[in-house]
């Protein structure tokens, strides 16, 4: 700010000298110089204190200002998809898991498959899909005897969601 503020001085006197210069070498209306002199050091003096402010605004936004700026956009994984990651990773280390997490999703991605094809619902579909998935699928599946027991295998699990996939359309 102080960069600022001293950038008038020299301009200013640069204009003194000038005015002097034109007063005591040629013959004008010393009223119209001094009015000219009063009207350039006023407009330097203006450019100054706008320069100023400018620079001391530049530091301390206004809210207005801060809420016009567009905030930088990070991508963000959905927290649904979060949410479907943990249930593969759970449900490939428990068959407990598995049925009671990921399974329900599965059911519904496969209702949704068969209502939209077909216009049936996922009871009246045994015979539209492959016995693997009705397998898992079925509204009448029993929990597993053993929930410790080891989950089915990623390769599993893609090959049932090809399947739906299949499905639909």
């Amino acid at each position: 700010m102080r960069r600022v503020l001293l950038r008038w001085v020299p301009l200013t006197s640069f204009a003194t000298l000038v005015v002097l210069l034109v007063l005591m070498a040629a013959p004008v209306d010393r009223d119209l110089v001094l009015r000219l002199y009063a009207l350039g050091v006023g407009g330097l003096a203006l450019a100054t204190l706008t320069a100023a402010t400018g620079f001391a605004t530049r530091r301390a936004k206004s809210e207005f200002e801060a809420a016009l700026r567009r905030q930088p956009v990070r991508f963000v994984r959905p927290d649904e998809l979060e949410r479907l990651e943990r249930q593969v990773a759970l449900s490939i280390e428990n068959a407990a898991d598995f049925h009671f997490r990921l399974r329900p999703s599965l059911v519904a991605a496969t209702d949704a498959a068969v209502w939209r094809r077909h216009g049936a619902s996922l009871e009246e579909a045994e015979d539209l899909m492959p016995a693997t998935l009705w397998a898992v699928v079925r509204p009448d599946r029993e929990p597993p005897l053993d929930r410790r027991a080891v989950g089915p295998q990623l390769e599993e699990l893609s090959a049932l969601i090809d399947e739906i996939e299949r499905i639909g359309p």
